[in-house]
């Protein structure tokens, strides 16, 4: 009599899901072989949001071969070495200026620029942003903790910034000539131009003096991107159609324009009047409260902002 017992069942292998990020990326984490063409210069966009808009406008060409790299804040280690691996075989990498041992990690424009072979070249583009039209609307990073942002939208407001200094329930009123709002648009416009020069970099703030509606400080519109996508083509000695993608790239929020500031700019402006879309929290008194929480925050954006705050009249 058999009194073994019987024989396990066999099993499938067990297979692992790849992670949906990794997957997004999946020709960076290689995942997937990247799809290259006859004779195409294979390109790099290496920054951080605006990075993905520029290689998406590039590729439209046809004329690169190219994919999705991580955005550069959030590169880990692992990230880098794989930069390593993609570097190898490219032929230009396209880049924003970026500080040696950026967070660190050696992923500084000089440092990977290094790991490409003798024949790779380096086109680099400006960090862009223009707050001609947003004139009270600014970014300020937290001394203890960069990554921080504030609560409902990730941008400030520099009258809700000085009320949070005075202890005020409600934002400060500015009330700026016509004149002012232009000055403070040139400016914006000559800090750009000045980093630019500074970093060597293709040239955009010739398109800001048109006064585009962006979505944000940080978010430009498509045709300052498909300007910039030309202006790197030039640079990398290609010529190519920049195709409209026909959505706005970066278009997934959209800050209030500021009405006086379009008036003074001679810019025409319909349905900007409120965040797009309309957050369900209160800004105000969420921000505050955040302000409350984190003072460092309103210390240093007075600090940052201190030559718009004082145009503007707000100390």
């Amino acid at each position: 009599m058999n009194t073994s017992a019987p024989s396990p069942e066999p099993t499938e292998p067990a297979t692992s899901v790849p992670d949906p990020r990794r997957l997004h990326y999946g020709e960076f984490y290689q995942l997937r072989a990247p799809t290259q063409g006859c004779g195409m210069p294979t390109v790099a966009v290496v920054g951080n949001c605006q990075a993905e808009s520029l290689r998406i406008l590039l590729d439209s060409t046809s004329r690169v071969d190219s994919f999705r790299i991580p955005a550069i804040h959030e590169w880990t280690a692992e990230d880098v070495e794989l930069m390593g691996d993609v570097l190898a075989t490219t032929d230009v990498l396209v880049m924003q200026p970026v500080r040696d041992d950026y967070r660190g990690l050696p992923s500084g424009t000089g440092q990977l620029a290094a790991l490409l072979p003798d024949t790779g070249r380096v086109v680099t583009y400006p960090v862009l942003r223009f707050d001609g039209l947003m004139p009270y609307q600014a970014i300020v990073r937290s001394p203890a903790d960069p990554s921080l942002n504030p609560p409902v939208v990730p941008y400030h407001d520099l009258r809700l910034l000085v009320a949070a200094s005075r202890g005020l329930n409600t934002p400060v009123e500015a009330t700026p000539s016509d004149d002012t709002l232009r000055e403070l648009a040139a400016l914006s416009i000559a800090e750009l131009r000045t980093r630019e020069q500074a970093h060597d970099t293709v040239v955009v703030s010739d398109h800001l003096e048109t006064n585009p509606v962006w979505h944000t400080i940080n978010h430009p519109d498509n045709s300052t991107l498909i300007h910039m996508a030309h202006r790197v083509l030039e640079a990398i000695g290609i010529e190519g159609e920049v195709r409209d993608p026909g959505r706005e790239l970066l278009g997934n929020l959209d800050a209030p324009v500021d009405p006086q500031a379009a008036r003074a700019l001679g810019v025409e402006v319909e349905g900007r009047e409120a965040w797009r879309p309309t957050p369900e929290t209160d800004i105000t008194q969420a921000q505050l409260a955040f302000y409350r929480e984190h003072p460092e925050v309103v210390t240093a954006g007075l600090k940052r902002h201190a030559r718009r705050l004082e145009m503007l009249g707000l100390v």
